[in-house]
């Protein structure tokens, strides 16, 4: 799905306050033993490791300073995401945009190859490509089109994924569970 053009520099927006948290680690082990692919993967839980992570997330002291959480639907991050609002009771919403960057090829090494492309190419996807994902400036779009709708709010906590946050924050490594601070224009 292509999301429209937005432009990130434009004047009249909100700045907000975005605490982002990647998620706890996954266990693709279930899935994979059944072939599973594409968005079937994105229904693995937390491993027991992501699951310890997020329960010692959940205690940053940042997170009480939001007035919502906003999680991707992809059960890695929502199952995240609800150990920081049972902890610090705030709200939490599900956001289908929120989701992993999309690699329009299945399986592994696809994903592999598009990653190194992405990387290479700043983001953009060549005429040429052999691998079609989606690029940064319609992960930039599909991002800045779902936090549009929380503008009366001055900061949140955003639980996503590497790709989508790396969009908006320097990191070259996003860890389980790591914590990331910015303000946007939304």
């Amino acid at each position: 799905m292509v999301y429209g053009q937005v432009d990130l520099d434009r004047q009249g927006g909100t700045r907000m306050k975005i605490i982002f948290v990647r998620h706890g680690e996954p266990d693709y082990c279930e899935l994979e033993e059944r072939s599973y692919t594409g968005f079937g993967i994105d229904l693995a839980p937390l491993s027991d490791k992501g699951r310890q992570q997020a329960q010692e997330l959940s205690t940053n002291l940042l997170l009480p300073s939001a007035e919502i959480i906003i999680s991707s639907a992809v059960t890695r991050a929502l199952e995240t995401a609800s150990y920081v609002a049972c902890v610090t009771g705030l709200p939490l919403r599900v956001e289908p945009l929120l989701h992993e960057w999309q690699v329009y090829e299945s399986g592994t090494d696809n994903f592999e190859k598009a990653r190194t492309m992405f990387l290479e190419n700043n983001g953009e996807l060549l005429p040429n490509s052999p691998i079609q994902y989606e690029t940064a400036t319609e992960m930039k779009s599909r991002f800045v089109e779902c936090m549009s709708k929380y503008r009366e709010h001055q900061t949140v906590v955003v639980v996503a994924h590497r790709m989508l946050m790396r969009q908006f924050v320097p990191n070259e490594k996003i860890d389980f569970c790591q914590v990331i601070e910015c303000e946007l224009e939304i």
